[in-house]
């Protein structure tokens, strides 16, 4: 008697490069799955057969499933386009900038997702609430680029990610902090500054998100739960196929609608939880962790993350974070469940405090 079908779904998007789908192949061709199972590489946005041949020459000595798709859609309206073709039982989802860095990565996740009860697996699951994150470091900004603002090293070392944009006095331009001399900016230029960024952005005073995420559009923050808002990341995912079409997904015709299925109040994770279906975080190791032990797992935004079965481009950025920026995103991410803030952390209000409970869906 064999077993369920299993797909991996491997997006090749062109407008991210080709190095990315180099990494993914020679990442897949280094870490062997571990169980039997068809890869399918969806080769969007190729308009130009050149561009596409280039693309598919990339996997020529893979055995694989082609599926070319127009670059509208975003990740997620890719995932459920290649679900209505294909026919396989389970399908794991990896985006452009994925990277295999476990031997016998699919056979670990295969074998929690195939447990009876179990909705979802995947390799990285995360407390964060994009409302509280953006209410937090929209704080920051503000706090930091009034009139006249002097350097604060506890700011500016724990959120040097974003402040570098927002208060560019207070950095050299090699990146490195200004001698204490040089740290004042004069009150006409701050003045000059703060004008500019309040007439261009005035919706970011209430809840806009522009000035955190250069190029993201005005969306409401409170679409969001708080903190903490379990969710599986909308990259190494895996669930049954028809699971996944039964489901009420609306259209991803931008960013935030990308987002909203992967963390908003009615997120995927949220959808299948509440029907009574686990969701749960796999790693290297093996082992599944259950939504209370998500920061347990040593994947996503914890330590060095050695616990990944697939790293993408959001991992391999944390780990070259300064120091204080990878405690501020693990706090984001995981608030009170690592213990409580360092000492000298701000405190600008935001407690990312233990839930009384998370096994229960919102």
């Amino acid at each position: 008697m064999t077993g369920p079908s299993i797909g991996t779904v491997y997006l090749a998007r062109q407008a991210d490069g080709l190095a990315a789908l180099d990494r993914f192949a020679s990442s897949y061709r280094l870490h062997p799955a571990g169980i039997a199972h068809d890869l399918i590489v969806v080769y969007k946005g190729f308009a130009r057969p050149i561009s596409l041949q280039t693309a598919r020459a990339v996997f020529q000595d893979i055995p694989h499933i082609g599926i070319e798709l127009a670059d509208v859609g975003f990740d997620i309206g890719s995932y459920l386009e290649t679900s209505r073709r294909v026919s396989h039982d389970y399908l794991l989802f990896l985006n452009t900038h994925s990277e295999i860095v476990a031997h016998g990565w699919l056979a670990s996740l295969a074998g929690q997702a195939l447990r009876k009860g179990v909705g979802i697996v995947g390799a990285m699951g995360s407390y964060e609430s994009i409302q509280d994150t953006a209410e937090l470091l929209k704080t920051v900004i503000w706090s930091c680029i009034g009139l006249g603002r002097s350097y604060d090293e506890k700011i500016a070392f724990y959120f040097d990610f974003v402040l570098r944009q927002h208060h560019p006095g207070w950095y050299a331009p090699s990146g490195l902090v200004v001698p204490p001399t040089a740290r004042k900016r004069g009150l006409l230029a701050n003045l000059a500054i703060t004008i500019a960024r309040v007439m261009r952005y005035p919706w970011f005073v209430s809840n806009g998100t522009a000035l955190i995420w250069p190029g993201a559009q005005p969306f409401d923050i409170k679409q969001f739960p708080r903190f903490p808002n379990p969710h599986i990341r909308s990259n190494g995912f895996m669930l049954r196929r028809d699971l996944l079409l039964s489901l009420r997904v609306s259209p991803t015709a931008t960013k935030i609608d990308a987002n909203l299925f992967e963390s908003g109040a009615l997120s995927l994770t949220q959808k299948l939880r509440r029907t009574g279906l686990s969701a749960i975080v796999v790693g290297k190791d093996g082992r599944g962790y259950d939504v209370p032990d998500w920061w347990r797992s040593g994947t996503f935004r914890l330590g060095d993350q050695g616990n990944l079965l697939i790293a993408d481009n959001h991992t391999r950025a944390f780990a070259v974070m300064s120091d204080g920026a990878r405690v501020a995103h693990a706090r984001m991410t995981w608030g009170d469940y690592l213990g409580p803030a360092p000492q000298d952390f701000p405190d600008f209000g935001f407690g990312f405090e233990k839930a009384p409970s998370l096994l229960a869906a919102n």
